[in-house]
């Protein structure tokens, strides 16, 4: 059989026997150790820069290539790009990289292999970059002024993983109030992502908004934390109102008494008793005890009621201020009410200034409260034809008046309305009145032009449809018995006669075009009252129904100033007998100005 080898071929295969014979053994993989480090450090959702890995060796110490090892994440939530892989020719097996858990803390990685004790890599994970802050102590704290705020402004770290972040740059910064911060205002986050201010000391003033701010580099929005300043106890007691005004018996007077208490630093304060007494003769007052308020620090007499003495006091005084004492006067006159009144285009005549004054009487004398005081901010031309641009104060109303041609004789008399109201109480500030020129020598001829000068600026003054309406103050607008329902004025219609009225009070013109209908009362029913749509000669009387009307537009109102008049006797007649008025009667036309 061995003629079936050739010659040459006994020396390789004397050398296989040889190698052999002097293994003795298979080649078994007896260790598994780490190939490199077996700790690391790294960021929160982060690779290793260098992947773990492991090699094997066989009983000789050398690597043993392709036996599987296995990589599993022992701890901390990461991954491994190759959890199975089988050594190679040099014995090592590699991770292919570990992605760490987005846990601050320990990780572990272990690598496996059949039969062979593990290997386990540590790695110490720290927090990722700041990603946001959180507050520790409340965003607002209320505090005494030039104090120390209880809890100093504190900020916690934590990156987009809600690990706590050390070692960060928190900048606090005053940002309003004059206050100061105690030590460094640049703070290192600790090992639990805090940073603290040593102290906050709020500014002076409790107006300014005291305010600090927090910031993090990296960090888009910053902490803001701010300071309720607190006033100290009050040092001082001033009056807050005028000292002397004028009033009408019988009427509150339009500017209350009022104090303020102010601590050191010129701050309102609160907590102040305050006694307001009138003197003998000079009316009754409500809340006659008042505390200072904590917001602006006043203390203001609920109301003032004069009586019929001339000059009249109000003595306003403290416990907490012994010494202290403030006297408030009113002096009692007519009225408080005001119009101011101002010619535009056309020279008035002597008579028609007189006219103009004589309106002036009749509304003061049956308005007797003050307006509140408006800023006006209006583009010229806003009111009306060469009325100039506005930016001021009205203390009451401002009628601009134009003598003018507007559509020649007999039609239309006059155009008036407010043109500017108040925000709050819906009064008028500024109204426009326009006469025509064609008429005005008539109007004197036949006795009716006081009449009509008062009628127009009775609209200035709401008396008419829009500002009726924007009240709620008209039933049936545009309706054949449009009527008013303001409470006070169907009380005086009802007493100046009209409770025998059978239809519904108090009826408003249902004839005419725009500016006529619901603008004026009926004249088949009210005949010659001033604000009726006929200008009537032998007088028009100012009677309790417009004055009602006013107060149910809100005015403080007198009437016993009235003038007379008596509502007709209509019988059984719904509507009251049809009687138009007589000769010598103007119909006002459309007589608001839009």
């Amino acid at each position: 059989m061995l003629s079936r080898f050739s010659a040459t071929a006994w020396p390789a295969l004397a050398l296989l026997l040889i190698l052999a014979a002097c293994d003795g053994e298979p080649l078994v993989a007896t260790a598994l150790e780490s190939q490199g480090a077996v700790t690391f450090t790294g960021t929160a959702n982060a690779a290793l820069p260098t992947p773990p890995a492991v090699v094997i060796t066989d009983q000789r110490g050398r690597g043993l290539a392709n036996v599987l090892v296995r990589w599993q994440v022992a701890s901390g939530s990461g991954a491994v790009i190759n959890d199975s892989v089988r050594t190679d020719g040099s014995g090592v097996a590699t991770s292919g990289g570990w992605q760490l858990g987005t846990r601050a803390g320990p990780q572990t990685l272990s690598a496996s292999a059949p039969g062979l004790s593990p290997v386990t890599f540590l790695a110490t994970v720290t927090a990722g970059p700041p990603f946001v802050m959180a507050r520790r102590v409340p965003e607002t704290q209320a505090t005494v002024v030039g104090t120390l705020i209880a809890e100093p402004p504190s900020v916690r770290v934590i990156d987009a993983f809600d690990n706590l972040v050390p070692g960060a740059t928190v900048n606090f910064l005053v940002l309003g109030g004059g206050g100061s911060i105690i030590g460094a205002a640049q703070r290192t986050t600790d090992d639990a992502g805090v940073a603290t201010l040593d102290g906050w000391r709020i500014g002076t003033s409790t107006f300014d908004q005291q305010t600090v701010r927090a910031a993090v580099s990296g960090i888009a929005t910053p902490l803001l934390f701010r300071a309720a300043a607190v006033p100290e106890a009050a040092v001082l007691i001033e009056p807050a109102s005028p000292l002397q005004q004028d009033g009408v018996p019988g009427i509150g007077v339009t500017q209350r008494p009022t104090m303020r208490a102010r601590d050191r630093f010129g701050n309102p304060a609160g907590g102040v008793t305050v006694n307001f007494t009138p003197s003998s003769g000079s009316g009754t007052v409500t809340g006659s005890a008042r505390t200072t308020d904590n917001a602006e620090g006043l203390a203001r007499v609920g109301t003032w009621v004069l009586g019929s003495e001339s000059a009249q006091q109000l003595v306003a005084r403290s416990p907490q201020f012994p010494t202290d004492s403030f006297v408030f006067r009113a002096n009692a006159v007519a009225s408080v009410f005001f119009i101011e009144t101002v010619f535009l285009k056309g020279e008035p005549s002597t008579r028609n200034l007189q006219a103009v004054e004589r309106t002036l009487q009749r509304w003061r004398s049956v308005i007797t409260g003050q307006l509140e005081p408006a800023r006006v901010i209006a583009n010229a031309g806003a009111c009306g034809p060469g009325v100039p641009a506005l930016d001021e104060v009205i203390p009451n109303v401002r009628i601009y008046i134009n003598f003018d041609s507007i559509d020649g004789p007999g039609t239309i008399l006059g155009r008036a309305g407010p043109c500017i109201i108040r925000t709050a109480s819906g009064l008028p500030v500024v109204g426009f009145v326009e006469l025509d020129t064609a008429d005005l020598v008539n109007l004197n001829t036949n006795g009716t032009l006081d009449d009509v000068m008062t009628h127009e600026f009775g609209h200035v003054l709401g008396l008419q449809a829009f500002n009726w309406d924007r009240r709620g103050l008209i039933a049936g607008r545009g309706s054949a018995d449009p009527v008013f329902q303001g409470a006070v004025g169907r009380e005086q219609f009802a007493l100046l006669g009209g409770a025998t009225y059978l239809g519904i009070p108090v009826p408003l013109e249902n004839t005419g075009g725009q500016g006529t209908r619901d603008s004026h009362w009926r004249v088949t029913v009210l005949r010659r009252e001033l604000m009726v749509g006929f200008a009537q000669p032998g007088g028009m009387p100012l009677s309790r129904l417009s004055i009602g009307a006013l107060a149910d537009l809100g005015y403080q109102v007198r009437f016993d100033n009235a003038e007379v008049f008596q509502v007709p006797s209509f019988g059984t007649a719904a509507f009251g007998a049809m009687v138009m008025p007589g000769a010598g009667a103007v119909h006002y036309g459309n007589d608001e100005w839009p």
